[in-house]
């Protein structure tokens, strides 16, 4: 990967998140969220977190939404996702003591894979945006599944998007225009991120400025490109390409599903192989919003930077995903879900920064945040965010390398652990040519 190597600290940080990922499958969801919740995360004195409970005016008005647009997928998302209740979501700000508001937001979503997570567990990182980024942070506690799946994260992120635009009166809140908002999230977080940006785009509602995803997001449900089973990647990463076992308490709506005759997109590969998420049913995969990699197109999308590590698993879905999104023409993949790409009101390239950190495995930055590739990366994904709200200079050339070329298609740097930047190596482009994108691999294949 590269002739840099990183620091003792992160070898011993990656040996350790193997073991606990291998000693995981041993334990209950239960144990495993408790486990993940209590790993320790110190605030800064200069840093003020504000939990706050959102009316649930906001999660009605977002359901009204996503009910009207889904209702052609009605088949495979369970109907028990409507029955949740409305008065239960919250999130937390984060912001900076003493610091002058600059009017800028950031919406976060945390990852952890739609079952673990929640804003407290990020706050290191969250803080870092605040600090950094000059702005407030707003991270939404969206639920989790099994109990809460498909559309209900989305319902949530949706529901945090329409309260930053039109808080309550008696909070004293501004309204925030969609012009000072970027989305941002790591892993699952930032798949939620970019579902939500392609859910708002195709509704027609104003769009945020732009999205940061981290570490990289999951937009391919299905782990459908080569790097997410390569056995280099155990030498680099600790995700495993291990298919996810469904529970029990999914398994009623997946056979329910079986005795109708839906007409959802899809790929017959879908129907091979046990249920693979606890977040949906796999006929729901190809939902767009599910798996953002397969939607029709990635076009009319605000500026992306998409920040991945060379030695994670999901390094090949952010490339291809980066690239469907800033030439939507070109890269109609997969056929089955681009077959009416000529009717599609969205062909306009989207902006997109891909940044590959070589060598790094997933969610390097939280893993080793002293490291000095993570205290970089944290540092251009705060300047593409002032540099992508209101009343921000176009950034400078010189410190900002990436970000110049503005009418390329798309902007690709390689990042070795030195933080010495070069062109992105032919080699990481190999994966645009893979042919079972969005198919799902069967149990024997890997």
């Amino acid at each position: 990967m590269s002739q840099f190597s990183f620091s003792p600290q992160y070898y011993e940080a990656l040996e350790q998140l193997k073991k606990n990922f291998k000693a995981s499958k041993n334990i209950t969801l239960e144990e495993a969220r408790k486990n993940y919740g209590l790993i320790p995360v110190p605030t800064p004195d200069e840093c003020i977190v504000d939990e706050t409970k959102l009316d649930e005016k906001y999660v009605i008005k977002s359901k009204e939404y996503l009910m009207d647009r889904l209702k052609i997928y009605e088949d495979v998302i369970d109907e028990k996702w409507q029955d949740l209740d409305n008065d239960g979501l919250s999130g937390e700000w984060v912001k900076i003591k003493d610091r002058k508001d600059t009017g800028r937001v950031v919406l976060f979503m945390f990852g952890g894979g739609y079952f673990i997570g929640s804003p407290k567990v990020c706050r290191n990182l969250t803080y870092e945006i605040a600090k950094n980024a000059e702005c407030s942070v707003f991270a939404i506690n969206y639920r989790l599944s099994p109990e809460h799946q498909f559309p209900v994260a989305l319902c949530d992120a949706l529901a945090a998007y329409f309260y930053l635009t039109d808080p309550p009166l008696e909070t004293g809140l501004k309204p925030i225009d969609p012009k000072q908002i970027i989305f941002a999230g790591p892993s699952a977080g930032g798949g939620l991120a970019v579902a939500t940006a392609l859910f708002i785009r195709d509704i027609g509602l104003p769009l945020p400025s732009g999205l940061v995803l981290w570490v990289f997001t999951w937009v391919d449900l299905m782990n459908s490109m080569p790097s997410g089973w390569k056995s280099e990647m155990d030498e680099t990463d600790f995700i495993e390409g291990t298919l996810i076992e469904y529970l029990d308490r999914v398994k009623n709506f997946s056979e329910q599903i079986k005795q109708k005759k839906t007409k959802v997109v899809g790929h017959p590969s879908f129907n091979k192989v046990p249920r693979y998420s606890i977040y949906c049913a796999n006929e729901a995969l190809a939902i767009p919003y599910v798996s953002p990699m397969l939607a029709e197109s990635l076009g009319n999308l605000p500026p992306i930077l998409c920040q991945v590590g060379g030695g994670e698993r999901l390094l090949d879905s952010s490339i291809l995903f980066s690239f469907r999104a800033s030439d939507p023409s070109k890269f109609q993949l997969p056929k089955y879900a681009t077959i009416n790409f000529a009717n599609s009101p969205f062909k306009k390239p989207t902006d997109v920064t891909l940044e590959v950190y070589e060598g790094a495995c997933h969610c390097f930055q939280d893993i080793v945040p002293d490291e000095k590739i993570s205290k970089f990366s944290i540092k251009r994904s705060c300047d593409f965010i002032k540099n992508h709200t209101l009343n921000e200079s176009i950034p400078n050339e010189a410190e900002n390398k990436s970000f110049q070329g503005i009418q390329k298609i798309i902007n690709t740097i390689a990042i070795n652990p030195n933080c010495d930047i070069r062109e992105l190596d032919e080699k990481f482009l190999e994966c645009l040519n893979w042919k079972n994108i969005g198919v799902l691999p069967e149990l024997e294949e890997v």
